[in-house]
């Protein structure tokens, strides 16, 4: 056996024996029919009759442990960052509100720091039913666009590929760490930094691997990720499909002018072509007017972020926060009426009630349609 194919093996067990507790729940029935199983293919191979038998071991195995963990798991009654870094986050959102108006200093903490408190309802559900909700939550989603766009931002400049690389993760670390480290900030970058290495070796199917893993050592620290925060999940679906269907939709808008703007819109198309199941599956509701509105929207992440970035750098001083906070007004205004003009379309979000069984049959055949598209040669990069 293959090291690196025991451990995908052993992490895709684990992650499905995790959602088997989420359906059925714990019975020691179940327990014992995987021991029991595992065990009995084990000894066929050891035994000779059954070639495959330590792979289902292998598999049955990991299916038990996850089970074993997701029931053993306890949620604290309330989780508390640390001081300092908790600290620190409330310091921003404060300088935050004491300098700009509620709406968009409330969007602004929400996009950049992660705290939605304030964000007014209205304003919820307006990006709500243009399907841009997800730029006001610090998500694997939003870091790994801006990641993979500063990292064009740096080639088109004229960098190596080994420099925008380096430069991109340092950003990637530096953000997660002047906000306050928050458990999603740090998710976020793991996702981020993961494509970027996937980028930086020129095939971003070659992720898959190292995804699978972070999302398995991060659902060990904490079942309840893949159960309940549909956060994790989007953020998971969302890198997953930049990995596996950047380069179709790159080469379906390759005559879109702008390498900055084709990539805006390429990234934001292939990221909902995986997340759109999961949202149905939670919500009931699909935004019709979502990958246009992300195309108006999705542009704002890189300059907030940067902006956001040099903010907090200054952030001791009043005085030269607003240098910072007032362009970020400026954009998040405009964005906010461009929001309210989408979600203003009669038919921008259709109910469809919640369906279980979309997800279910959607992602095999988007397997199906991506194994298509690999033979065909659709998925190969354009040449530069």
């Amino acid at each position: 056996m293959r090291y690196s194919r025991v451990l995908v093996v052993v992490a895709t067990g684990f992650l499905l024996g995790v959602l088997l507790y989420s359906v059925s729940g714990f019975s020691w029935w179940l327990v014992l029919f995987l021991i029991i199983v595992g065990i009995a293919a084990g000894m066929a191979e050891l035994s000779g009759g059954y070639h495959h038998g330590l792979w289902v071991f292998v598999v049955f195995l990991s299916l038990f442990l996850g089970l074993v963990r997701a029931s053993a798991y306890r949620l604290p009654e309330e989780e508390k960052e640390t001081t300092f870094w908790n600290t620190s986050r409330l310091f921003l959102v404060e300088r935050v509100k004491s300098i700009l108006p509620s709406n968009e200093g409330a969007l602004f903490n929400a996009m950049f720091l992660g705290y939605e408190k304030d964000v007014p309802q209205n304003v919820k559900t307006d990006f709500n039913r243009t399907g841009t909700r997800h730029v006001m939550a610090i998500s694997g989603m939003n870091i790994s666009i801006v990641a993979l766009m500063f990292m064009s931002v740096c080639l088109a400049l004229g960098l190596w590929r080994r420099q925008a690389f380096w430069l991109a993760v340092a950003g990637v670390m530096v953000f997660v760490f002047l906000v306050g480290s928050p458990t999603s900030a740090v998710r976020a970058g793991i996702m981020g930094i993961l494509l970027l290495v996937a980028q930086n070796r020129g095939r971003l199917v070659q992720a898959w691997r190292p995804v699978l893993l972070a999302a398995f050592f991060m659902v060990a620290l904490k079942p309840t990720l893949l159960i309940f925060d549909i956060g994790f999940q989007l953020s998971f679906l969302a890198v997953i499909g930049i990995m596996y269907f950047k380069n179709f939709w790159e080469r379906i808008f390759f005559w879109i002018p702008g390498r900055l703007v084709r990539e805006l819109v390429v990234l934001s198309l292939a990221a909902q072509t995986t997340t759109w199941p999961l949202i149905l599956y939670n919500f009931g509701a699909l935004s019709a007017i979502s990958p246009v509105a992300n195309i108006f929207v999705v542009p704002i992440l890189n300059p907030v972020m940067f902006l956001g970035l040099g903010f907090v750098a200054v952030s001791w001083s009043s005085h030269l926060s607003q240098i910072f906070l007032w362009p970020i007004w400026l954009i998040l205004k405009i964005t906010v009426k461009i929001v309210e003009l989408f979600g203003s379309v009669s038919w921008a979000s259709i109910d469809l009630g919640k369906s279980g069984l979309a997800a279910f049959l959607f992602y095999p055949l988007l397997y199906l349609l991506w194994r298509y598209l690999e033979n065909k040669g659709w998925n190969d990069a354009l040449p530069q």
